[in-house]
């Protein structure tokens, strides 16, 4: 599992410039010192290494006043890439300006790399700058979500929240909403005092209704990711409850562990999507679920 930080230790500082001069300037023969700027110092910088120490990607924020924050230096070392890094690390950028209450974020991508930040929710305002003769860059912008979690395609997780309150109306008095949408994964969390037993601790039936409608929820985003509707009905279903749930409901969907061929739905009119769901309390895993969604057009 790859984990987001900031640079600490002068060594930790070293890595993180070297890998942004290799990516951003070394192949352009600018010198090493060009990767820096005047707003180092104020900036948020943060990185991801793996576990032998290596620096795999980094990228900075910096604020141009109070109501605006801007994305700078995003690089990932090309061994590593299609491994959602930089996706990872403009997640964690975007918090801490929706953290600090910024309303929106600007960046200046270079031509190449459009698609992937229109995927995450910006939009190109115009024209910008040549860099070194032949690197095109394109002003883009994004606005403060309604919440800071929905980071990919928000548009979708409103309707996805939207429908359950009003088609499944368990979900609202049960406190379930999206906490996150990202390349990697899809989460969600409940009212733990709306499903509190004598116990005090959650439902054992409630946890399954979470972990299913998480599981229900991940299988609607991937039909989008694909263009494709049809109606989504849980077919087979197994949970093992490992421990309590006493404090912070939640529940995960990691992408890459679903599996199904949901291109079928095209061809057969049917299609089976298998969903792996961890449900935590606050960082605990308390109980793990595997749903078969059947999706019929």
């Amino acid at each position: 599992m790859f984990q987001v930080s900031a640079p600490q230790s002068s060594e930790d500082w070293q890595a993180y410039y070297q890998l942004r001069w290799q990516v951003l300037r070394a192949p352009w023969d600018q010198p090493r010192g060009s990767e820096q700027d005047d707003l180092e110092q104020e900036a948020e910088h943060r990185y991801i290494k793996n576990n032998d120490g290596d620096v795999l990607a980094v990228a900075r924020l910096h604020f141009n006043n109070q109501q605006q924050a801007q994305v700078r230096y995003m690089a990932v070392d090309e061994r590593h890439r299609g491994q959602h890094l930089g996706s990872r690390l403009l997640h964690e950028l975007e918090k801490v300006a929706w953290q600090q209450n910024a309303d929106e974020l600007v960046l200046f991508a270079r031509e190449r790399a459009l698609s992937f930040y229109e995927k995450h929710g910006y939009t190109v305002l115009e024209k910008a700058h040549l860099a070194y003769g032949d690197v095109q860059h394109w002003k883009m912008v994004k606005q403060k979500p309604c919440e800071p979690g929905w980071f990919r395609h928000p548009d979708w997780t409103q309707v996805l929240q939207n429908t359950w309150r009003e088609s499944i109306p368990i979900s609202d008095a049960m406190g379930i909403k999206v906490e996150s949408y990202t390349d990697w994964q899809f989460s969600t969390k409940a009212d733990l005092k709306a499903n509190l037993n004598l116990h005090n601790s959650m439902f054992a039936g409630s946890v399954y209704s979470m972990a299913t409608l998480t599981g229900w929820g991940a299988t609607y985003l991937a039909l989008k990711e694909l263009n494709l509707e049809g109606n989504i009905v849980l077919a087979d279903a197994e949970i093992k409850y490992l421990k309590p749930l006493t404090t912070a409901p939640s529940a995960t969907v990691t992408i890459a562990d679903c599996s199904g061929k949901l291109l079928e739905l095209e061809t057969e009119g049917k299609a089976k999507y298998y969903v792996p769901v961890n449900v935590y309390d606050g960082d605990k895993l308390v109980a793990k679920f595997e749903g078969c969604f059947v999706v019929l057009r």
